[in-house]
């Protein structure tokens, strides 16, 4: 039946065959992938994290013959709403040996996980699978949450992008991007457009740690419930999304008018280019502001989209922009022990974004 224990140092190199084995990851196999792995799971998911609390640990299910067959990786998160600060876990890179029986060790995994001393568990990247298990646990999930919105920037392009990997439009596609890259540039500059690019207020700079943990509060309602960072943890976060996506480019922007600060954003571009949005902060009466100024930022990079995850609070802004709303695959699931957490998760007042999730986290 095997067991589940915390996981260590020494449970590296069984759980890095197994991660492997599973998602194959540019599939590497020789000896400097599994040093990456051993930086990689210290620096996330032992004590060489900012983030490491020993009572918060990850965990491998290790069957009778002491082979571990499962790993769940736990990454803590302090949070706060209406003053009050509450410890937070979020589970990353979920793996069970196909070879073993699969439902016993990851349902397993997953109610010792919900089961840890945390008020707040978080799951914002999970499949289909992990969220039956985790709503049979007692867990939620949160749809509204679970959306993520899209501007395309260049909508000819993007067109055109969404069918040329399909064998059957290659010919037409390959054609048709001279045109659409001409339609894009009238489109985009047509003041009648709703694709315009209108000349956006205030200057922009650089965003660093500091600057970000000064900032934070101006921007978040007390009653939201939102991930708290120093100028150290917010520097790691920053630090392993620049590592996490070999070939993109990272993207932080802090807005200003004067000398007051309008917003702020931080987005990723990949090598098909396409941005995506990993933290969005404005207020309700700067958003329009901010989000002007990240579309013509984003489009002036060169990218065809830009995305992100829904803030509820958002909705409405950018709903004004034309953005499209969607689910494209994975959903946000919570559980919470606290009536008040449950109550704020219910009505939608979390900000939690990309970057304090699992997209940071990944391999």
């Amino acid at each position: 039946m095997g067991h589940i224990r915390p996981f260590g140092e020494d449970d590296i190199p069984q759980v890095a065959r197994l991660h492997q084995a599973v998602f194959t990851p540019q599939g590497r196999t020789d000896d400097s992938a599994f040093e990456s792995y051993r930086s990689y799971f210290c620096s996330v998911f032992l004590d060489d994290s900012p983030f490491y609390d020993p009572r918060l640990p990850s965990l491998v299910y290790e069957d009778d013959q002491r082979r571990i067959v499962g790993f769940l990786g736990s990454v803590p998160r302090r949070m706060v709403m209406n003053g009050r600060r509450f410890q937070a876990a979020v589970s990353s890179q979920f793996v069970v040996d196909p070879g073993s029986p699969v439902g016993l060790v990851a349902v397993g995994l997953a109610k010792a996980f919900l089961e840890g001393p945390q008020d707040l568990s978080i799951a914002d990247d999970a499949t289909d699978v992990s969220r039956r298990i985790w709503e049979g646990l007692g867990g939620a999930t949160a749809p509204l949450l679970s959306l993520h919105w899209t501007s395309p920037l260049r909508l000819a392009r993007f067109a055109v992008s969404l069918v040329q990997n399909r064998w059957a439009f290659a010919p037409f596609t390959v054609a048709a991007w001279p045109l659409a890259t001409v339609v894009d540039a009238i489109a985009t500059r047509w003041p009648r457009s709703h694709f315009y690019l209108a000349c956006t207020r205030g200057s922009a700079s650089e965003l660093d740690p500091p600057t970000a943990s000064q900032i934070v509060s101006d921007f978040q309602d007390v009653e939201t419930l939102r991930v708290e960072h120093d100028e150290g943890t917010f520097a790691w976060l920053l630090e392993r999304a620049a590592q996490t996506r070999p070939g993109g480019r990272l993207f932080k922007t802090v807005l200003r008018d004067g000398q007051h600060v309008l917003g702020s954003y931080i987005w990723h571009m990949d090598q098909q280019d396409r941005a995506e949005v990993l933290q969005l902060r404005a207020t309700a009466a700067s958003i329009g502001d901010v989000l002007d100024h990240l579309f013509h930022d984003a489009w002036g990079h060169g990218a065809i989209p830009v995305s992100g995850r829904l803030e509820p609070r958002f909705l409405q802004a950018l709903s004004d922009k034309y953005c499209l709303f969607h689910r494209r695959g994975p959903w946000m699931l919570t559980h919470a022990r606290r009536p008040e957490l449950a109550y704020a998760l219910q009505a939608g007042h979390l900000s939690f974004s990309r970057l304090d999730g699992e997209w940071a986290l990944a391999f």
